[in-house]
């Protein structure tokens, strides 16, 4: 449900406070007058990165970051997705965490229901077996509506991908989603505690995973409130809303062109419509969708188009030479205990 987040808290040091902080590092920036200090354990990226940040001439002009990838804080690794019943517990023992780590009361340190957000990675394990290569060569040959780019990467040796990104070529207000292999991302990983029993657990996972922007979260929270970002409504909506802009909520189930044709000619359609949707789907399927919208004027590309996902049954087009199954999450994705992801083949399924 959550991976990386990081949050806004209104904690204010006193200089005798700050003095005392066995900070991991000092940074002073001389000509604007802000000193920032960090707190961090260095053997141990399981832990969150506290940053306060302070005017040295002003030190009530102040905030505070902490940053933590949530799952790996609880679990020891991200492979196991945080639930619902985690979150309050979380967010009390990040709050002793804190209050602990600068030695200050734990009545000093803001309730977590005043925390704000500024940085949340939503996710979704899927396990779809042997079929992740099957699924990350289909995305790499994606566009994705709204101005992304598709970027894949292969592994070192250029063997498989790895994983695909979508993100926006503007770099303001940039999302970023990603789908990615999670069992060579553990391989990867130096120094990853109990790596042989989570690369177990990762063994059939695909994950997809969406960098939120500003904007993204005050749709679902104008203030960015922690408490209404951290919940598995927010997770649910962020994650079928993005697998719904890729085409992957409904089977993939036209294995070639060959059998988008049958599919075509066996509609009750008259044969004018036809022949023009037959034609369009052939220039479609040899040079590709971005060909094809600067060849038709913009009305009849997506008359064209549109109709074609009518008859059949896709949210987008794909070519594809393997049936894979859709990519779902559901209404109680997150309300159980540790899992890696609830259900069948590319869905949901409990771990050990």
């Amino acid at each position: 449900m959550i991976d990386t987040v990081k949050f806004d808290i209104r904690l204010i040091l006193t200089e005798a406070q700050i003095e005392l902080i066995p900070w991991s590092e000092i940074k002073k920036t001389l000509k604007k007058g802000w000193v920032t200090c960090e707190l961090f354990d260095q053997t141990d990226d399981t832990q969150p990165r506290i940053v306060y940040k302070y005017k040295e001439d002003n030190p009530s002009k102040a905030w505070l970051k902490l940053e933590l990838s949530a799952p790996r804080y609880l679990y020891g690794s991200n492979v196991y997705e945080l639930k619902q019943a985690d979150i309050l517990p979380l967010l009390k023992r990040l709050r002793r965490h804190v209050a602990g780590k600068l030695h200050v009361p734990l009545s000093q340190v803001p309730r977590y229901d005043a925390w704000e957000v500024e940085k949340l990675h939503i996710c979704k394990n899927f396990h779809v077996g042997l079929k992740v290569q099957d699924y990350l060569n289909l995305l790499s040959g994606i566009q994705k509506p709204g101005g992304y780019k598709t970027v894949p990467y292969s592994a070192a040796d250029g063997s498989k991908l790895e994983s695909v990104v979508f993100q926006r070529n503007k770099k303001k207000n940039r999302s970023v989603h990603k789908f990615y292999d999670k069992q060579a991302e553990v391989e990867q990983k130096l120094h990853y505690h109990n790596q042989s029993q989570h690369q177990r657990d990762a063994d059939g996972l695909l994950r997809y995973e969406v960098e939120l922007t500003y904007d993204d979260m005050r749709k679902h929270s104008p203030t960015r409130r922690a408490i209404e970002l951290l919940s598995p409504q927010t997770a649910i909506a962020v994650i079928q809303d993005g697998l719904k802009t890729l085409g992957l909520t409904k089977p993939i189930k036209q294995a070639s062109e060959r059998s988008m044709l049958e599919t075509v000619n066996r509609t009750g359609l008259n044969v004018r419509t036809k022949s023009m949707l037959i034609a369009f789907l052939m220039e479609l399927y040899i040079n590709g969708r971005g060909y094809c919208k600067k060849k038709y004027s913009r009305t009849t590309f997506y008359d064209n188009y549109n109709k074609l996902k009518e008859v059949l049954d896709m949210d987008e087009i794909h070519f594809s030479d393997v049936a894979l199954p859709p990519l779902k999450v559901h209404k109680d994705s997150f309300k159980n205990k540790k899992s890696r992801s609830i259900g069948g083949l590319a869905e949901e399924t409990t771990a050990k």
